[in-house]
């Protein structure tokens, strides 16, 4: 509850000071913005706003695709006059600009914000995955993943020989693979540490990071990483150890 609470408080202070980045509608009495202007699929979206004529009713809010279809509906109560809305874009959204829709009572506005579609990548890591998505044509060539438990790490071979300056790529890391509860993951890139934008959903970590021409290893360091021998890996295993006890003990029968 406490970290609900200092989240709220942070959006808060977002709604007076709006980012220079956000989108900002004001239409009505209701005064709207998106945490940023443009998303990529797997992203989360924040909407926050406030009303001048409080009344009991919830704010509904509504957001269409670019095909005019509805992609997410929410109905949210006002905290004083403030409103706080969170989605996630899922990895088939579609790309081009996206509507919210946002009624209180007689009070309405508009705002929009866009989604870009790029190339999609998929890291193995032992039984999860690592997604990453590139603005445009993917210039870098991953590896495969090595994990290290002693060291909560996993690292990932890169190939940066076509690259001919920096890229920025958004690493979508699910939380059963790699995390750091209550702290950001540490990036590190040819043993350097390189600074992302980090966000999360109940899920996953969503981390936006600039990759330099001939970089050759990334590093994703946490404080928990998905065993080596997972459930799946264990039941293997076992089937296996069942199966060679058993050609034994038919041997030894005959």
């Amino acid at each position: 509850m406490h970290v609900e609470n200092t989240g709220l408080i942070i959006l808060t202070m977002l709604l007076i000071i709006p980012s220079t980045n956000a989108v900002y509608a004001q239409n009505s009495g209701i005064s709207a913005t998106t945490s940023k202007e443009s998303y990529e699929p797997g992203d989360k979206v924040v909407v926050t706003g406030s009303v001048q004529l409080v009344s009991g009713m919830p704010v509904t809010i509504i957001v269409r695709n670019p095909m005019g279809n509805v992609f997410d509906v929410g109905q949210v109560t006002l905290m004083n006059n403030l409103f706080v809305h969170d989605f996630v874009l899922s990895d088939d959204s579609l790309g081009g600009a996206y509507t919210i829709n946002i009624k209180h009572g007689t009070q309405s506005a508009q705002i929009h914000f866009v989604v870009n579609v790029g190339q999609l990548i998929i890291i193995p890591v032992l039984e999860g995955e690592i997604k990453v998505r590139s603005n445009d044509t993917n210039q870098i060539k991953y590896g495969n993943a090595r994990v290290f438990d002693a060291d909560k790490t996993i690292a990932i071979s890169m190939d940066t020989s076509k690259m001919s300056h920096s890229v920025k790529q958004e690493f979508q890391i699910p939380k059963n693979v790699i995390d750091y509860p209550y702290n950001l993951l540490i990036m590190k890139v040819d043993e350097k540490e390189i600074q992302c934008t980090q966000s999360e959903t109940s899920t996953e970590r969503i981390l936006d990071c600039p990759i330099q021409a001939g970089s050759n290893e990334l590093k994703i360091i946490g404080s928990t990483v998905i065993p080596e021998f997972g459930p799946i890996s264990t039941v293997v295993l076992t089937v296996g150890m069942l199966t060679i006890i058993l050609i034994f003990s038919v041997r030894r029968m005959r």
